[in-house]
């Protein structure tokens, strides 16, 4: 696992949730008895790519190491890019660089959260929709994503972009800007998206506003409190703190395994990750390898872990409703919205993103 462990944003969460999977799986047998184990090397923060490059490399030459989960950090397409290269599978990546979106050793499993932002707000009737985004990579491509999203699913345009510079602290000429629109799109890490809100709490701002899970941990929710009322929320999965059968067994096994531990999307996918790299290396007939788990989830169909994906998930038949995506294989989202301090789940299960629900 490449993980972002010491910065502003850590993903820590998606590192203990993926142990609380291996402790499951090996308690219920392992893999055809012999134990799963989960490394991590920190990614680092978004100040470069050295060390996310460096993890790479490092896991491209430990052979031990059979594939790579919860891929969570700033630097996706540069890490994808070296595990392609060496056909290392990466097991369910937020899909969100053109690597992972195109690569053959990528499979996705959570809808993208970042391509569904403005569709949820189309949904709720928003009609001059805004990309705000921190400008790095992994999340200007949020821009991308939802002017394609929301023509091909909505039928409508985005209004425009605007860009976060990484280190910006006052956020209130992007507010302003936000303004000129009925609807934001928020593509921000977690600090720019306080400020955001710190900015529109104090101010005379009425836009419906819509932010990926991910984004909202604990912490976040905690820290600010009734700010976030209303926000509309795209998850790739669904929600963490929900009733589904995943996501009942999700915390029930946090509990067991990492007691104390937060219970967020974030979380949740590095959980369902580790859960579907054990239920699809069970079925191999030999040797657990990087080709052979490679073949194996090349050739899933109607594949599910505890409910989790939409119906008939299949890695066979490559994504062809926007060009450019063929990996993203869950191209629904599941929406929701937060309601005192807590994101309530709102939609009838999965809804698609690029076309009209």
């Amino acid at each position: 696992m490449i993980t972002t462990l010491n910065s502003v944003t850590p993903g820590v969460e998606v590192y203990q949730a993926a142990q609380a999977a291996a402790a499951a799986v090996n308690a219920s047998g392992g893999i055809s008895g012999r134990p799963l184990e989960i490394k991590v090397c920190d990614g680092g923060a978004t100040d470069g790519p050295a060390k996310a490059v460096g993890c790479a490399r490092d896991l491209v030459a430990d052979k031990s190491i059979v594939a790579e989960v919860g891929d969570y950090h700033a630097y996706q397409e540069q890490v994808n890019t070296i595990l392609n290269q060496a056909h290392v599978p990466n097991i369910g990546p937020p899909p969100s660089t053109q690597s992972v979106l195109n690569s053959p050793n990528s499979f996705p499993l959570a809808g993208s959260e970042g391509a569904g932002l403005a569709a949820i707000l189309a949904d709720a009737g928003a009609k001059d929709i805004q990309v705000a985004y921190t400008n790095v990579a992994q999340a200007a491509a949020a821009l991308q994503f939802n002017q394609v999203a929301l023509q091909k699913g909505r039928g409508l345009q985005v209004k425009g972009g605007i860009p976060i510079d990484v280190t910006a602290t006052d956020l209130t000429p992007a507010v302003t800007r936000g303004a000129e629109g009925d609807g934001v799109v928020l593509a921000m890490m977690p600090t720019h998206f306080a400020s955001w809100l710190t900015v529109t709490a104090g101010g005379d701002f009425d836009q419906k506003l819509s932010v990926s899970a991910s984004v909202l941990v604990p912490e976040t929710l905690k820290s600010l409190g009734d700010k976030t009322d209303g926000i509309l929320v795209a998850a790739g999965l669904p929600i963490a703190t929900g009733d589904s059968e995943g996501a009942t067994r999700f915390r029930e096994e946090m509990a067991k395994y990492q007691p104390g531990k937060p219970i967020d999307q974030v979380g949740l996918m590095g959980w369902l990750d580790t859960w579907a790299f054990a239920q699809v290396a069970r079925t191999i007939d030999g040797p657990i390898t990087r080709e052979s788990v490679l073949s194996a989830f090349s050739n899933l169909e109607n594949f599910n872990v505890f409910g989790m994906l939409p119906d008939g998930y299949t890695t066979k038949t490559p994504f062809t409703g926007i060009p450019g995506m063929p990996r993203l294989f869950n191209n629904q989202m599941i929406e929701a919205v937060v309601k005192d301090g807590k994101i309530e789940q709102t939609s009838d299960g999965f809804v698609p993103i690029f076309s009209r629900p």
